[in-house]
C-alpha cells in the first residue's frame, strides 16, 4: 500500500551491509534482530525496513525485521523486554504501546524503564478515517449518525490504551454516546477493515490512511495536532471540530532492554542518525506521511520521560 513496496521486499529477510562504521562494528558484533511488535505493512513496519540498510551499513552487521503483533503490542514488545541486553535483539515501536498501554491494560508486565531509548526515526498525527461509500461524507455526518445508530459507534484501533483510544472517548463524549473500539493488530489491518466497510470508522496514524485517502478507498475526516497538517490542509483538527486535548503526536523510535552497555547505545543512535541524513530516506519518509525526527541520547530520554508525565495526566483524567 505504499510506493516503497519494492524496499519492502527487498529488506524482508535481511539487509547486506558495506564499509560499517569502525566504532559501531566493534560494538556490536553479532546480526541484529529488530522486533516490530505490529503487523507487516503497517507505518512502523514500512519504516523499520527503510531504516534497515542504512543501520546494517553503519553497525556492521545485518537487520532482520520481525513482526510479533498481537495485544496491542504487548507481545512484540514483552519479547524484547526479556531478551538479554546484548544487542541481539531491540524493538522498533510507536510510542503509545511503549508508554500509555502498560498505563491502562493491568496485564501488561513492563513499563518504559524497563527499556533504554536508543533514538528516534520520526513523529506522526493521528487520524479518523471513514469508508469512502457510508452514509456520511465528513465528521459532522458520522457525528450525527453514530448519535443516533448504536451499531455506528464502534471504531478500528490498532492499540488499546493509547492515543487511539483517547481519541474515540473523547468523540464519545462530545456526542453524549459511548464509543467502542475495535482493537486490530496494527494500523494496515484497521484501514483494511474500514475499506471494506467492516467498521465504521478507524483511528490510525497518518501513514497507513494517507495512501488510501488519495486513493479515495478511505476518507479522513479529522486529525490531531494543534494545527491542520500540511500534508492534509483541507482536513480539520480535531480542535477545529470541538474536541479539545487532542494536540499530541506519537512518535516512532528504536529501544534496547534495559542494561545494554553505554558505547553500543551510543553506537546505535550515531548509526540512526547518519541513516536519517540521508536525502532519499528523508524523502521516502515524506512520501510515507512522517516527519523525520532525529534525536540525540538525551533528547530521546527527555521525550520518553514528557510523553509518560503527559499521558499519566491525560488517562488520569478521561478515566
Amino acid at each position: 500500500m505504499y510506493p516503497t513496496s519494492k524496499l519492502l521486499l527487498a529488506t524482508a529477510v535481511a539487509c547486506c551491509f558495506l564499509a560499517p562504521n569502525t566504532g559501531a562494528a566493534q560494538a556490536f558484533k553479532a546480526p541484529i534482530k529488530v522486533v516490530v511488535p505490529y503487523a507487516a505493512g503497517g507505518g512502523t513496519d514500512v519504516l523499520a525496513r527503510l531504516l534497515a540498510p542504512g543501520l546494517s551499513k553503519e553497525l556492521g552487521q545485518s537487520i532482520i525485521i520481525e513482526n510479533k503483533p498481537g495485544a496491542s503490542g504487548q507481545i512484540g514488545t514483552q519479547q524484547v523486554q526479556a531478551a538479554p541486553p546484548t544487542g541481539a535483539t531491540l524493538l522498533f515501536t510507536v510510542d503509545h504501546a511503549l508508554i500509555a498501554v502498560p498505563l491502562t491494560v493491568a496485564e501488561a508486565r513492563y513499563s518504559a524503564r524497563d527499556f533504554v531509548p536508543l533514538g528516534q526515526a520520526a513523529r506522526s498525527y493521528w487520524t479518523l478515517s471513514i469508508p469512502p461509500g457510508g452514509p456520511y461524507g465528513d465528521f459532522a455526518g458520522y457525528a450525527a449518525a453514530a448519535k443516533r445508530d448504536p451499531q455506528l459507534r464502534s471504531y478500528g484501533v490498532p492499540l488499546l490504551g493509547g492515543g487511539p483510544t483517547v481519541i474515540g472517548d473523547a468523540i464519545g463524549k462530545q456526542l453524549g454516546v459511548h464509543m467502542v473500539p475495535v482493537p486490530f493488530s496494527g494500523s494496515a489491518p484497521v484501514i483494511s477493515n474500514v475499506m471494506a466497510g467492516q467498521v465504521p470508522a478507524g483511528i490510525t496514524g497518518m501513514p497507513e490512511a494517507m495512501s488510501v485517502h488519495r486513493s479515495g478507498k478511505a476518507r479522513i475526516v479529522a486529525v490531531s495536532g494543534a494545527t491542520r497538517s500540511a500534508l492534509l490542509p483541507q482536513v480539520p483538527t480535531f480542535r477545529e471540530l470541538g474536541i479539545e486535548g487532542l494536540e499530541f503526536h506519537s512518535f516512532m523510535g528504536f529501544f534496547a532492554p534495559k542494561g545494554l552497555p553505554a558505547p553500543m547505545v551510543q553506537a546505535f543512535n550515531a548509526a540512526l542518525r547518519k541513516s536519517l541524513a540521508d536525502p532519499a530516506v528523508l524523502e521516502q519518509i515524506r512520501q510515507m506521511s512522517l516527519q523525520a525526527a532525529p534525536t540525540t541520547l538525551n533528547e530521546a530520554s527527555v521525550e520518553v520521560e514528557q510523553t509518560e508525565r503527559f499521558w499519566k495526566a491525560t488517562l488520569s483524567v478521561s478515566r
